[in-house]
């Protein structure tokens, strides 16, 4: 990673590579390629072909490349990175594998248009809206995505700017059956809010909330529910519709 010899190089996943660029998940994988795998059976098992997926965080491409071969051609994938280093390690990725049914947005996410502070970490996975040392474009998901086709998955890992990406995407949950999305609540204090106001808002917005439960499963939630921990979170429109998609059993309470 030091010299860069590392792009050299490229890592096995299921249906696609991932180039070894000097990012922390790259490393990741590279010392181990089954990091990811469990965090990732959500995605193939509920994805179909044909699905819209959009993908806000994307980072070096594991989500949006795994998304594209579910969706397949006939499908579609939307990724957002705002880093711009990150971006070109994604655009890389979708390169190598030469993923036809993939569009990438390099701007961040949030409630309004404009210019945004975003850090440069060591961690490249853990970069953020912050003040930091990187000015990045930022837009309203609404505004990126001006049609209203079904979007079959959202996914959402920013952070804890979680919040003012649905907060400017209004209209994109209205489509939305399903949206995988990080919870914690430090990340979430760290921007003014708390994680009951984040489940709150997806609840006024006709979702239902589950944590993830092995193997294959989902456990209702209340919009009581907080953690410390980093934890993905499913909101779901229609309960019948993903125990048809996924097989998955489902406890609701």
């Amino acid at each position: 990673m030091t010299t860069g010899l590392c792009r050299l190089f490229t890592i096995r996943q299921r249906g696609y590579h991932l180039r070894f660029h000097p990012s922390n998940l790259s490393s990741q994988l590279w010392i181990d390629p089954e990091e990811r795998q469990e965090a990732l059976r959500f995605f193939r098992d509920y994805l179909k072909l044909g699905d819209r997926v959009v993908d806000v965080g994307a980072n070096i491409g594991d989500t949006v490349l795994t998304a594209a071969t579910q969706v397949g051609i006939a499908g579609h994938v939307t990724g957002f990175e705002p880093h711009p280093r990150t971006f070109r390690f994604l655009q890389d990725n979708i390169q190598l594998n030469r993923a036809a049914n993939v569009e990438l947005i390099n701007c961040a996410v949030g409630a309004s248009a404009g210019i945004v502070r975003f850090s440069d970490n060591r961690r490249d996975d853990m970069n953020r809206v912050d003040g930091g040392d990187v000015s990045v474009s930022i837009m309203r998901l609404d505004m990126c995505l001006p049609d209203t086709l079904p979007v079959a998955l959202l996914k959402i890992d920013v952070e804890g700017y979680e919040k003012f990406v649905l907060e400017g995407a209004g209209r994109v949950l209205e489509q939305a059956l399903c949206i995988h999305f990080e919870v914690c609540a430090s990340h979430f204090r760290r921007f003014g809010y708390s994680t009951s106001e984040l489940l709150r808002l997806l609840c006024e917005r006709g979702f239902r909330l589950f944590r993830l439960h092995e193997p294959r499963g989902l456990v209702s939630i209340t919009v009581e529910y907080d953690t410390d921990s980093f934890e993905n979170l499913i909101a779901l429109r229609d309960v019948d519709d993903f125990r048809r998609r996924t097989g998955w059993v489902v406890q609701e309470a």
